[in-house]
């Protein structure tokens, strides 16, 4: 069950979504997408106005570092206060491409870490009006209009390589380990790519899905997607050291059901060790 706190980062997720990013919905003007990296790293206005208006209603709640995408992309320094006693981090539209196109897959996300752990999650799918949560330790729910909380724990169960279904991001690695990954991935049937790993972490943590790899983190896809996974039963850990997510990390981090699984997929994507 959420408590009060927990109710009150939902209660403004929930906000930030009806005001600046639903509205936008399949009806942005070309003024309002912009990019950032590169062609393909779109955002938009509506990401922009939900951050900035998250911002101090978060620190309203608790007073800490924010560490926002968007504002990050402007300042990066800004994201080593990730480490700080406190931290909140925001993704105020995952899968911006998605949401561009006016397709449904996209989400907001809020984590709260402390020193770079993450301890509390939400992600909010606002079309859906699903609300995934997970507390450290307290475990995982999802939240909808019409039920009580149902809790999140995935079944236990055996897995082979064939009936694992996810996707993995490969877009930072350089040639050729990028192109020999891209090769082992075609040969797995499970591939799934919603262009949102918030939505891809909801299906992981109810069951719908199995795995996620992606090549590098940021502390605004990450902190929340490892800590709902983890506390609905799956195994989160970075590729290089087996060591759980911290937001001070940057390389490859893997999802998978289990440990058993995770370790199974690794020598699959990895049969030779990783390069030093």
């Amino acid at each position: 069950m959420l408590d009060s706190f927990a109710v009150s980062v939902a209660d403004l997720l929930r906000s930030a979504g009806e005001t600046f990013v639903l509205p936008r919905f399949g009806r942005l003007a070309d003024s309002e997408i912009g990019t950032k990296a590169g062609p393909t790293d779109l955002v938009t206005i509506a990401d922009k106005e939900a951050e900035a208006w998250l911002t101090p209603r978060l620190r309203d709640i608790l007073d800490g570092a924010v560490i926002g995408e968007e504002a990050c992309a402007d300042n990066p320094a800004l994201a080593v206060a990730a480490g700080a006693p406190h931290a909140w981090t925001i993704d105020p539209v995952d899968g911006t491409n998605n949401f561009v196109k006016a397709k449904d897959r996209f989400c907001s996300m809020v984590a709260l870490l402390e020193e770079g752990v993450p301890v509390r999650s939400w992600i909010w799918l606002p079309l859906q009006r699903h609300l995934y949560y997970a507390e450290a330790g307290a475990g995982a729910v999802l939240c909808t209009d019409d039920a009580p909380p149902k809790p999140l724990r995935l079944a236990s169960r055996r897995w082979v390589i064939g009936d694992l279904q996810g996707a993995a991001s490969v877009r930072d690695v350089d040639e050729p380990e990028k192109t020999r990954l891209r090769d082992i991935l075609r040969t797995m049937p499970g591939r799934w790519f919603p262009g949102s790993v918030g939505v891809l972490a909801a299906r992981i943590a109810e069951g719908e899905q199995q795995f996620l790899m992606h090549a590098s983190c940021t502390p605004w896809d990450h902190a929340p997607v490892d800590l709902l996974c983890r506390e609905a039963g799956a195994h989160a850990a970075m590729v290089d050291s087996g060591a759980r997510y911290h937001a001070g990390a940057e390389s490859a981090f893997m999802i998978a059901p289990d440990i058993e699984a995770w370790n199974m997929l690794h020598r699959h994507l990895w049969p030779n060790g990783l390069a030093a």
